[in-house]
């Protein structure tokens, strides 16, 4: 079972890498803005790349029977983040009109985040998270948010029309507040999910790297 799922993560990982190239081509080749520091400045772009590359590690770790703490923190905080991304574009992007690249589109914004979230939830190869430790999720996302906000002041490129500084910084207020709610609720809700053993490869036995033998000892106990 253990390398149907390995297979899983690196075929996902490598489809999102194809859409997300696919992507880039497009926009170079039909006079689109691939200025790295524009074009990565998508959180859409950005967590995907992060998301295959964490599932790839994912898989590695599992393949050579390792457990890294770190690694399983930052799959609950991949998971958030493609939650937001798929939740946001689908609510607040979608209405706005129809994609340039639909199968694209439908990768990085459906495919992945769901397919994250199935792996979060269905794949018990990971402790329970701590609920202490869940402002990892924080720190990237903030800088990203004030890179954003600070571009949208100075030289007037935001990624998504709802940062816009030309609606008034109340709208733009009024969104972040919100998402920030939503990221915490729902990363809450995924470091709850860690406390269930999962449906396949329920609860690793593995050996755990980078972490202090009592911590990962006393995380295993809150699945108990």
């Amino acid at each position: 079972m253990k390398y149907t799922v390995a297979v899983l993560r690196f075929g996902f990982s490598a489809l999102m890498l194809i859409a997300v190239t696919r992507s880039f081509v497009y926009d170079a080749t039909h006079g689109g803005d691939i200025w790295p520091w524009d074009w990565f400045g998508y959180f859409t772009n950005q967590n995907n790349l992060a998301a295959g590359f964490v599932l790839t590690l994912a898989a590695v770790a599992l393949l050579t029977g390792r457990r890294l703490r770190w690694l399983e923190y930052a799959r609950g905080a991949v998971a958030t983040y493609l939650f937001i991304v798929g939740s946001v574009y689908w609510t607040l992007l979608a209405p706005l009109g129809p994609p340039e690249i639909v199968w694209t589109n439908a990768i990085v914004h459906g495919v992945m985040p769901a397919y994250v979230l199935l792996d979060w939830l269905l794949i018990g190869d990971r402790a329970p998270l701590r609920y202490s430790k869940v402002w990892v999720i924080f720190p990237y996302a903030v800088v990203w948010l004030g890179v954003t906000l600070t571009r949208g002041a100075t030289d007037h490129w935001v990624p998504y029309p709802f940062l816009d500084p030309a609606s008034g910084y109340g709208s733009v207020a009024l969104y972040c507040a919100a998402i920030v709610v939503i990221a915490i609720v729902v990363a809450y809700a995924f470091w709850a999910a860690s406390r269930t053993s999962g449906i396949l490869l329920r609860r690793s036995t593995n050996r755990v790297v980078a972490e202090a033998t009592r911590d990962h000892r006393g995380d295993d106990r809150l699945a108990a």
